[in-house]
């Protein structure tokens, strides 16, 4: 089974297969995860509303109207999750940067840095978590969902519900506020 396509799981999974839709959270959970991480700045969140994620999933799978859009389609629910807890203050934050690749990389530095460098560097990257705090929400979920989660302009503009190149201004004028902030604050 574990072969087996997003599509063909899906399909099993609506007629009662319920190993079906283990696999696939199997195979999604990290992401979503990660996801959900992101946007909320705190692992303990992420963990609760990625099971929020998977159940809501789970039990709407026959709503799913295209099996092919799975992925956006499950973004949206972890989306969706994230400012639902948000409105109800329920100890959502703004979106952090806490990047699993910003964690790689310092990992993966050679240990010659001196400790100079490595101050250099966290204080550079405070400064960016602080400045894409300070951007709207809207441009920050753009920016979390085509550079974090390496989703594509229409898979965005699917999961957010916008014309594809409201996603893509969107993007790019997250962009341009996130570098003019950093101007203002070196």
């Amino acid at each position: 089974m574990g072969q087996m396509t997003d599509e063909h799981l899906l399909e099993l999974a609506v007629q009662g297969n319920g190993r079906s839709f283990g696999i696939l959270v199997e195979r999604w959970e990290n992401r979503i995860f990660r996801f959900i991480c992101r946007y909320t700045g705190s692992r303990e969140d992420a963990r609760d509303l990625t099971q929020d994620t998977f159940s809501k999933a789970f039990q709407n799978l026959s709503k799913l109207s295209d099996p092919a859009r799975f992925s956006s389609w499950l973004y949206k629910i972890a989306l969706n999750e994230c400012r639902m807890r948000f409105r109800r203050g329920r100890g959502v934050r703004q979106v952090s940067l806490e990047d699993a690749r910003l964690d790689e990389d310092r990992t993966n530095q050679v240990s010659a840095d001196t400790p100079e460098d490595v101050a250099v560097r966290n204080e550079g990257i405070r400064k960016l978590k602080e400045a894409f705090g300070r951007l709207p929400e809207e441009q920050r979920e753009v920016i979390l969902m085509k550079e974090y989660e390496g989703l594509r302009f229409h898979e965005i503009s699917g999961v957010l519900g916008i014309p594809l190149s409201t996603a893509k201004s969107r993007m790019y004028l997250g962009l341009k506020t996130l570098r003019k902030i950093l101007e203002e604050n070196p």
